[in-house]
C-alpha cells in the first residue's frame, strides 16, 4: 500500500500547478464546440482551427501550456455535461480537464444517475452538499456541475492544491482524509483517486480518450 500511494503522489504532482492557477491567461479555457459530423456522431473539440466550428475562437498566438482533450465522438448528453464543466470550471477557476475526469469517474456523464448512499446527478452530490452548495434540483446539470465544482475548488484549497487529497475527501468525506491524514486506506476510494487522475493526465497529455 505505502507504494501505491508514493506513485499516486508523484503522479499528481505534476499536475497542481494546472488544476487551479487558471488565473494565468494561457490557462483560460473557451467552451469546446460542438457540431454533428458526416456520420451523424457528435464531435467535442477545443481546436480553435477545426473548420467546423464556425464560431471558433481565434488561433492562439505564442506559446501557451494548454493542450487540448482530443477529440470524442459522444452524443448530446455526454456534449452538455461537458459545456456545463468548461464553463463552471472556468467560472470557479479549476482546470476543467479535472472536472470533466471527475464527472465521467462518478457518473459516465448521467446526469440522473442515482448511487446506493443517495448522490445524486452528473457529480454524484449528496444532498448535504447540493443544498450548502445551491443545488436545489440535483438533476438538473447546470446547477448540478456549478455546485459540484464550487465543492471540489473548496476540497483543493483545503488541501493546498493536492488532487490526490481533494479527491479522496470528495469520494470518502474530508473527515476521513483528517483522521487518516492522507488518503484513506479504504481500496475504493484509493482505485477513485487513481482512476480519475489517469484520466486527468490522458487529458492533460492530449491524447484520445475513446
Amino acid at each position: 500500500m505505502a507504494v501505491a500511494k508514493a506513485v499516486l503522489t508523484a503522479f499528481a504532482g505534476g499536475l497542481l500547478v494546472a488544476v487551479i492557477a487558471v488565473s494565468d491567461p494561457a490557462l483560460a479555457q473557451t467552451l469546446p464546440c460542438v457540431y454533428t459530423a458526416a456520420d451523424g456522431s457528435v464531435v467535442i473539440t477545443d481546436s480553435a482551427d477545426d473548420p467546423n466550428c464556425p464560431n471558433a475562437p481565434a488561433k492562439r498566438k505564442g506559446p501557451t501550456t494548454v493542450r487540448t482533450p482530443g477529440r470524442l465522438n459522444v452524443d448530446m448528453a455526454v456534449a452538455e455535461a461537458i459545456s456545463l464543466a468548461h464553463a463552471a470550471a472556468q467560472r470557479h477557476r479549476i482546470d476543467h480537464r479535472l472536472v470533466e475526469s471527475l464527472i465521467e469517474m462518478e457518473s459516465s456523464f448521467d446526469h440522473q444517475a442515482v448511487s446506493r448512499a443517495g448522490a445524486m446527478g452528473l457529480m454524484q452530490l449528496m444532498p448535504a452538499v447540493a443544498r450548502r452548495y445551491g443545488a436545489e434540483d440535483p438533476f438538473d446539470p447546470a446547477q448540478n456541475v456549478d455546485a459540484g465544482v464550487r465543492y471540489l475548488r473548496r476540497l483543493l484549497l483545503r488541501y493546498a492544491g493536492s488532487v490526490e487529497l481533494a479527491l479522496a475527501a470528495y469520494n470518502a468525506g474530508p473527515g476521513a482524509v483528517d483522521k487518516y491524514d492522507g488518503v484513506p486506506p479504504y481500496a475504493e476510494t484509493q482505485q477513485y483517486v487513481m482512476r480519475v487522475i489517469y484520466r486527468y493526465r490522458q487529458r492533460v497529455d492530449g491524447r484520445p480518450l475513446h
